[in-house]
């Protein structure tokens, strides 16, 4: 390809991209606070390693923090040095990540549907239009960017499979590398599967595949050598219990007995409809299904593709199901695979749609953007029917209404435009999820994302640590400290954690000392002085107390 032809080919599924990702972005540091626990949890890891200047090891609480690598807090930081330290730096930190992961996608399409110059635009819409996508764009977490080092690496396979140009297995290598240290192992199971399975989906006989055998093993552990570059001296510094951690807990402690979400094997059986979101209830994506056998009959290329897609999807997905830990967001690496799924459907379809093939997608997404609107009206109802949602009626009575309404007008009105060209259908749809998601955050920021947002407890320890005058009070947690407030209150001490048998000594020996309470018992911080109290989420309260004076 010319570099003319190239620049042509990523333009529009750049620009889409771009306008998705500051729309989602736009709306999110506007309406949305940090979400606890995981959140302020890996802003608390980032504001201890730019006051440490420490980029090695990780620290929680001023504590040794092997659970995540380092990669994201690394992203994080970078920005706070450019733009200084703040919430809304650490927040775009997500939509670059996903602008990554939608160019990474548009760029495999080109590989597996060369002959077809819409098919990067129409993957990057069907991508940026799902809702897993929209949903979790936003937040501050490792999946996207896991995400976009898997789709890069599942790219320079098939570069590499496909060519043997061996300055793919340099990219490969360099992918293993930098997801190693973004979220573990776990890069090898979105890689690995394709190339165990090269045999089942690639159809070049004149190059026999145990010629790659080597050249693809020196690849991995070139990958492996780059993240040891961080690993060795981080396992170093944090000791023997850091090092057994990050090399072999993290890792099979999670697959064979999760320490933590623990689910049955079928639970992600659940949650697949939802991945499919709005896409699935268009007519022209099942007639697409349904014709792609007789399209692998006529091209071996088209073969190549699905059956690349089939041995990257499918495996990955009952691994997971496998591991005892699970989380929805778990899968986001393997959502583009799905989404290049459904752009080779929608290449199959005729090319004009009808408007029976977009009006079931529009009215999806408009449903999706009253569900604001229907909590507001049932959460009376749902509150009176479920005991320990305290605050439900509370959260969900106080959402502002008119962006839902306003929404969905537009959505519908959106389907008056898009009859005809099917890429034209695509792309607005994908716009009208990135405006439902806007809505959603900005119709909750008066609502329940105020039972999320713990910013009155942190602004309230700041103005009693400024009053002290330097002579900082101690603090402590009750039960399980998550680094809730080290970020937001900008801590520069530790936090003790306790159990509720020790609360009455510790304060004994600290009678200046603050505590934090999480419970859904006010009774346990009812007779201290109370200095901020907030509720959270639907049944409980944060708290910070102090002996009564």
């Amino acid at each position: 390809m010319t570099a003319q032809h190239l620049k042509s080919l990523y333009a529009r599924p750049a620009l889409l991209a771009a306008v998705i990702c500051i729309g989602l972005m736009v709306a999110g540091l506007y309406a949305r606070p940090l979400f606890p626990v995981d959140e302020t949890r890996y802003l608390t890891v980032a504001w201890e390693m730019h006051q440490s200047g420490n980029w090695i090891l990780p620290t929680l609480n001023h504590e040794a923090y092997h659970h995540k690598p380092p990669v994201l807090f690394w992203l994080i930081n970078i920005l706070w040095a450019i733009f200084g330290v703040s919430q809304s730096a650490a927040m775009a930190v997500p939509y670059l990540a996903a602008f990554a992961f939608l160019m990474a996608t548009a760029r495999l399409a080109t590989r597996l549907f060369p002959d077809n110059a819409q098919a990067p635009l129409m993957a990057t819409a069907i991508l940026a239009g799902s809702l897993p996508f929209v949903i979790y764009s936003n937040l501050i977490m490792f999946d996207l960017l896991l995400g976009v080092f898997s789709v890069l690496g599942i790219t320079a396979v098939w570069d590499y499979m496909t060519t043997r140009n061996p300055k793919h297995l340099l990219s490969l290598a360099v992918v293993i590398g930098l997801g190693a240290i973004t979220k573990g192992p776990a890069i090898l199971l979105h890689i690995g599967t394709v190339i165990l399975l090269a045999k089942f989906w690639l159809r070049h006989p004149e190059h026999p595949l145990k010629k790659t055998i080597f050249p693809i093993i020196l690849a991995i552990l070139g990958g492996a050598a780059l993240a040891l570059l961080w690993a060795i001296p981080a396992a170093i510094e944090g000791g023997k219990e850091f090092a057994d951690k990050i090399f072999w807990g993290q890792t099979a402690g999670r697959v064979v007995n999760a320490f933590d979400h623990q689910r049955p094997f079928y639970w992600y059986l659940i949650f697949a409809p939802l991945f499919a979101l709005p896409w699935i209830a268009s007519p022209a994506l099942w007639r697409g299904i349904r014709s792609i056998r007789t399209m692998t009959a006529q091209s071996l290329h088209t073969r190549q593709s699905m059956r690349f897609l089939l041995g990257w999807g499918i495996p990955v997905f009952l691994v997971f199901c496998l591991i005892s830990g699970k989380q929805v967001h778990y899968l986001i690496p393997i959502l583009p695979c799905l989404s290049l799924f459904f752009t080779a459907a929608f290449l199959n379809a005729p090319e004009e749609l009808k408007a029976r093939d977009l009006w079931p997608v529009l009215g999806t997404t408009a449903f999706l953007a009253l569900l604001p609107l229907l909590m507001k009206i049932l959460a009376p109802v749902i509150a009176a029917n479920i005991n320990g949602n305290i605050h439900l009626e509370e959260a969900f009575g106080n959402i502002n209404i008119l962006p839902p309404i306003m929404l969905a007008l537009l959505v519908l009105a959106l389907a008056i435009t898009i009859k005809g060209h099917k890429i034209r259908g695509l792309v607005t749809i994908s716009l009208a999820m990135m405006l439902m998601m806007c809505n959603f955050q900005i119709a909750a920021k008066t609502g329940f994302f105020r039972n999320y947002d713990l910013t009155p407890i942190a602004t309230e320890l700041q103005k009693i640590d400024a009053a002290t005058e330097g002579k900082q009070r101690p603090l402590a947690y009750l039960r399980n400290y998550h680094g809730e407030f080290g970020f937001l209150a900008r801590l520069d001490r530790p936090v003790k954690q306790l159990q509720p048998d020790d609360l009455a000594q510790w304060l004994a020996e600290n009678p200046d000392g603050l505590v934090f309470f999480r419970t859904k018992r006010k009774e346990e911080y009812a007779r201290f002085h109370i200095l901020a109290t907030i509720p959270y989420k639907l049944g409980s309260n944060y708290a910070l107390v102090e002996l009564p004076r």
